[in-house]
């Protein structure tokens, strides 16, 4: 009895010697980046005009996991939620003002710890600020991969077989076609998009290309009487709302509309008005877009 008592004191104080040991680590640090260009103080913008932001973040004892960027308007919106381990963090962004009189950015950086820390910044309306402007292009026909007709198009309003592409690569915003995964299906993406060399293979195909141009979609619930008497980018501007969405508009319909913001970061809708076919397939649809 007395050597287990003894042993257990033992153990007892090899315990409370590793809690000792343990060091607390302090919470990681973040900041915004003040340069030229960057917005890191509270600002009035007008509707529709771009700020960009920057975030350095660090934390040399605990890696860093998460960094997520939440917006606060009427309701609260995750814009991105993005894991990492990593010991520093740098992140710029082109951030679009919306149509909400204000918007509070917050920024989010948390630790292995567990530990977070956050700075945020408030955007305000301008309230001279005017709708803009929109281009209408309808009954845009684009074919899929295994189609002779067009699966590239610009928002010059210019459609352009994969040859034609490979030749105006910073030209191109759209490209159409079907994937036989039951998720994708019929699709309209970017090059930008993680897109399989299957589907258009060759030397022109998107892996060679130097300029792979990004635009981001994401499903709407405007009707067609809105979308078609839609006359401004206030209906675009609304419908896309905060986040960007993905680089793929998938499993497409007649009668969906879609958001997107392309690379140049100007915002717009699509409507398909038919779709028929798998990979020798095509869709037709019609846009309306921020003039640029």
């Amino acid at each position: 009895m007395r050597n287990l008592f003894a042993i257990l004191i033992v153990i007892n104080i090899l315990i409370v010697g590793c809690e000792k040991n343990e060091i607390e680590h302090p919470p990681p640090t973040i900041q915004l980046l003040s340069g030229a260009g960057f917005v890191s103080v509270d600002t009035i913008l007008k509707l529709g005009e771009q700020f960009q932001v920057g975030i350095e973040a660090s934390n040399p004892n605990v890696n860093l996991t998460n960094f997520i960027i939440r917006v606060e308007t009427d309701e609260m919106e995750t814009f991105l939620d993005s894991g990492m381990n990593t010991p520093n963090l740098h992140y710029e962004k082109y951030i679009t003002k919306g149509i909400s009189d204000s918007e509070k950015w917050i920024f989010i950086i948390r630790d292995k710890d567990g530990k977070s820390s956050e700075v945020s910044i408030n955007i305000e309306l301008d309230s001279s600020s005017d709708y803009g402007e929109i281009d209408y292009f309808s009954d845009i026909v684009l074919g899929a991969q295994n189609n002779n007709i067009a699966s590239f198009y610009s928002l010059e309003n210019n459609t352009y077989l994969l040859s034609d592409a490979f030749q105006n690569q910073d030209k191109i915003d759209f490209c159409y076609y079907y994937d036989l995964i039951d998720t994708d299906e019929n699709t309209i993406a970017s090059p930008g998009a993680n897109i399989d060399g299957s589907i258009y293979p060759g030397s022109e195909g998107l892996q060679n290309w130097s300029v792979r141009r990004t635009s981001r979609f994401k499903l709407t619930d405007v009707s067609e009487e809105d979308f078609l008497g839609a006359t401004n980018d206030s209906l675009l501007i609304a419908a896309h709302g905060i986040s960007d969405g993905n680089r793929k508009a998938k499993n497409l319909d007649q009668g969906k509309i879609y958001a997107f913001k392309n690379e140049d970061g100007r915002i717009g809708l699509f409507h398909i008005n038919s779709i028929s076919g798998t990979n020798e397939g095509q869709v037709n649809i019609s846009v309306k877009v921020q003039v640029k």
